[in-house]
C-alpha cells in the first residue's frame, strides 16, 4: 500500500534544514546574550565592590586614631592584669605562696 504525503520528500527535507538552521542561530544568539549578560553583572559586581571598599576607606588621621585606641585598649589591659597581679601577690604568703585566711 503506498501511503499518500501531502508534501514532497524534498520540500519536507527544505523545511527540516531551515527550521534546523534557525533553531541553531536562536540557540547562539541565547548564548551571546548569556554571555553579555553574565559579563556585565560580573563587571557592575566588581565595580560596586570596589566603589564601596574606595567608599569607606579610612584616612590617615582615621588609621592613626584608630590604632591609637587600639594600642591605649591594650595597654589598658596590661595595667589590669598587672594591678590583680599585685593584688594576688599582697593576699598571698611570701614563704608559702599560700593565700592567707
Amino acid at each position: 500500500m503506498d501511503t499518500s504525503h501531502l508534501i514532497e520528500s524534498t520540500a519536507k527535507n527544505h523545511l527540516f534544514q531551515t527550521l534546523k538552521q534557525c533553531h541553531n542561530h536562536r540557540v547562539s544568539i541565547y548564548y551571546y546574550v548569556l554571555n553579555i549578560g553574565i559579563f556585565l553583572l560580573f563587571v557592575s559586581i566588581t565595580g560596586l565592590i570596589l566603589y564601596y571598599c574606595n567608599k569607606y576607606k579610612l584616612s590617615d588621621v582615621d588609621k592613626k586614631r584608630k590604632m591609637y585606641k587600639d594600642q591605649q585598649y591594650v595597654l589598658s589591659k596590661i595595667r589590669y592584669f598587672q594591678e590583680e597581679r599585685k593584688q594576688n601577690d599582697n593576699q598571698m604568703s611570701n614563704i608559702t605562696q599560700l593565700p592567707f585566711t
